[in-house]
C-alpha cells in the first residue's frame, strides 16, 4: 500500500465513520496526519480498522495520544480494535513512549479500555462562565496555560482542535490561568463550564499515575 493510498483510505474511513464536515476532516489530515503513527489492520490492501497516535508530553515524560480511534462498520465486534491497541501498545514496550492516554468517546467505552490496562486520568473543574470567562479570538496557542500540569501537544495540533471548534459554533475560552475548546452546549448561562475527569491512561510510570494533568476535553 502506497503513503497516498494509505492517506486516502484513513481520510475516507474517517469521514464515513464520524460524518464530520470535509472542512474538519481535511484540515486533520494537513496539520496532524503527518506527524502521527497510525497502528492499523489491513486486508488486501483495504484498511479495516485503525487509530491516530499524536505524540504529546507530560512534565519531562513523552507519549501518545490515542485519538479517533476507527473500525469500518460492517467488520465491528470481530476483534479488530483490540489488535489495533496492541500495535499501539508497541510504542511504550520499545522505549518510544512513557505513556498512552484518551478520551473514550462514549462512557460504555470506559470499561472497554480498561481491558487493556488504561485507568482513569486527569481532573475536574468548574466555572461561572457568565462571570469568568472571556473569549479568545486570536493567539490562544501563544497563551495556552493550565492549573495543574499541562498536557503538551504541538502548535499544530492546538490549532486543528481550535478551528474545529470554532467550526461547529463552539469557543475558545480563558478562565483565570485556564484555556479550554468549548463546544456551545457547555456554555450554558445556568450551569457555566463543566469539565469532566473523562481521560484514561495507560503507563508503567508510577510518577505519571499519580500527577494530576489538566486535559481540557469532555463527554458532554
Amino acid at each position: 500500500m502506497t503513503s497516498e493510498n494509505k492517506k486516502n483510505q484513513l481520510s475516507e474511513l474517517w469521514q464515513s465513520i464520524f460524518d464530520e464536515d470535509r472542512f474538519v476532516t481535511n484540515l486533520f489530515f494537513e496539520k496532524i496526519y503527518g506527524f502521527c503513527k497510525n497502528p492499523l489492520i489491513e486486508e488486501n490492501g483495504q484498511i479495516l480498522s485503525s487509530a491516530f497516535l499524536i505524540p504529546c508530553e507530560i512534565e519531562e515524560y513523552k507519549g501518545f495520544y490515542v485519538y479517533c480511534a476507527l473500525t469500518r462498520c460492517e467488520r465491528r465486534g470481530q476483534g479488530l480494535m483490540s489488535k489495533v491497541l496492541s500495535l499501539a501498545d508497541e510504542t511504550l514496550k520499545d522505549g518510544r513512549g512513557d505513556f498512552l492516554l484518551l478520551v473514550p468517546a462514549e462512557k460504555s467505552l470506559f470499561d472497554f479500555y480498561a481491558k487493556f490496562g488504561y485507568t482513569p486520568y486527569g481532573y475536574s473543574f468548574n466555572t461561572d462562565i457568565p462571570k469568568a470567562y472571556t473569549e479568545i479570538s486570536s493567539e490562544y496557542s501563544s497563551v495556552r496555560k493550565f492549573c495543574g500540569t499541562e498536557l503538551k501537544f504541538a502548535d499544530s495540533v492546538v490549532d486543528f482542535w481550535a478551528d474545529s471548534v470554532k467550526h461547529y459554533g463552539g469557543k475558545i475560552i480563558k478562565t483565570e490561568e485556564d484555556i479550554c475548546l468549548l463546544s456551545e452546549k457547555m456554555l450554558d448561562s445556568k450551569i457555566g463550564a463543566k469539565i469532566n475527569n473523562t481521560a484514561m491512561i495507560k503507563t508503567d510510570i508510577k510518577k505519571l499515575k499519580n500527577i494530576s494533568c489538566y486535559i481540557g476535553i469532555t463527554l458532554e
